[in-house]
């Protein structure tokens, strides 16, 4: 068999069959895998400078940068050539480019070949760009490199900030809740002849709905319930004006209307500022004579039941506090008698919606009250609550449910 070079041919021509031999293996055996792999790396090439993270390929122990991807020149604001014939702490700080050294270092000692900074890349021109930077080593051909990954993390940072803010503003919130809770009273007073309940649950962490009892040194007691616009900050704080308001004077009038004619007074100028208003409904019963005295400035009707006869709604004139300085508010008075109870409650009850958008309404609430007429004051707050909370269901609540009850026994 005729081999394809003999070792008698001169120098110059075995050379050249060699080089031939050489050309034609290539070509037959080796090119399809050689450009099978370089094809390969072109796609892996453009699959990097696609990316939207900076990549870096650095050598060490001189930390010179050998490569970098495409989204690295377009965010540091330079070319490729430029990137390179710089020094890494160019575009890192100090203490950034000590920590890259030591994981090159110390980092292989102990095993440990990768490494998450926080930090940022300058730019080439000014500026920088907050990055969380992943580096890992690697050797090739027994040279040691680290490829770091830089991620922009300016919207984290940002996001993670309006989180930090949401959780403050949340315990603020909170904070505002438990001290507003604390201005409503802890229990009602106890007087001969009447029994007395309230509560108030908040839609939100704070309200615009309030009551309280007031108790004269007569032996009369006055009743409050009101509700400011809105459930924002705003509302709860004027809410606190008007309880500050309210208790400082609440024994100077003997008349309900003046009450709510010297309230809307002065509040007045707070509350057109701001866009909001109260609604009030303001009782002075005697339990001695079973007088109840009563105005109202634009609030839920309260009702009344009676042994024996179906619920009746009450009203006396009063536009809301807060529509004009001046406003006269009507005082009406009627009789109880053993066995009547009276309902003060805000909108939220009526309002309340289930998941098909229908409202709770007045029918619903009469209906639960009138068949717990016998019952005490607060078996029935607790049982307007729990079928509020059973009609609504999944459905969010959407306003403050605030309840006052008055039973004459």
């Amino acid at each position: 068999m005729k081999n394809h070079y003999d070792f008698n041919d001169p120098r110059d021509v075995l050379q050249k069959k060699l080089a031939g031999f050489g050309e034609d293996s290539l070509r037959k055996t080796y090119y399809p895998e050689l450009q099978h792999k370089l094809d390969e790396l072109e796609r892996f090439k453009a699959l990097l400078d696609q990316s939207n993270d900076c990549i870096f390929l650095i050598h060490f122990p001189d930390r010179a940068l050998i490569d970098v991807n495409e989204s690295t020149c377009r965010q540091l604001g330079c070319s490729r050539r430029e990137i390179l014939s710089s020094p890494l702490d160019k575009f890192v700080p100090e203490e950034t480019l000590t920590r890259i050294c030591e994981l090159a270092t110390v980092g292989q000692e102990h095993g440990s070949d990768q490494d998450t900074i926080i930090t940022r890349l300058n730019k080439c021109f000014g500026g920088w760009i907050p990055v969380e930077i992943t580096i890992r080593l690697v050797t090739f051909n027994k040279e040691l490199y680290g490829v770091a990954v830089a991620r922009d993390i300016t919207e984290r940072l940002r996001a993670e900030k309006v989180l930090l803010e949401n959780s403050r503003m949340l315990r603020d919130m909170e904070l505002a809740r438990q001290i507003q809770l604390s201005l409503l009273p802890a229990a009602p007073p106890v007087l001969s002849g009447v029994e007395l309940a309230g509560c108030c649950v908040p839609a939100t962490h704070v309200g615009g709905d309030y009551y309280d009892y007031y108790l004269r040194e007569d032996g009369q007691v006055d009743l409050v319930i009101a509700d400011v616009s809105g459930h924002s900050i705003g509302a709860a704080l004027m809410m606190v004006e008007f309880r500050s308001l309210l208790r400082s004077r609440v024994h100077s009038f003997s008349s309900t209307g003046d009450m709510l004619a010297f309230l809307n007074d002065l509040l007045y100028e707070d509350l057109d500022q701001s866009g909001l208003f109260i609604t009030l409904f303001f009782i002075k019963y005697d339990p001695l004579t079973r007088t109840l005295a009563y105005s109202n400035a634009g609030h839920v009707l309260p009702l009344l039941f009676t042994l024996g006869g179906g619920p009746r709604e009450f009203d006396a004139e009063g536009l809301i506090l807060g529509v004009r300085k001046g406003e006269v508010f009507e005082e009406k008075q009627i009789r109880m008698q053993p066995g009547d109870m009276l309902f003060l409650h805000t909108d939220g009850i009526l309002e309340s919606e289930n998941s098909s958008g229908e409202q709770f309404g007045i029918d619903r609430l009469c209906a639960i009250v009138q068949a717990r007429h016998s019952e005490a004051p607060q078996a029935i707050i607790d049982a307007v609550l729990r079928e509020v909370s059973i009609f609504r269901g999944t459905a969010p609540q959407e306003d403050d449910v605030t309840m006052l009850v008055m039973k004459v026994i």
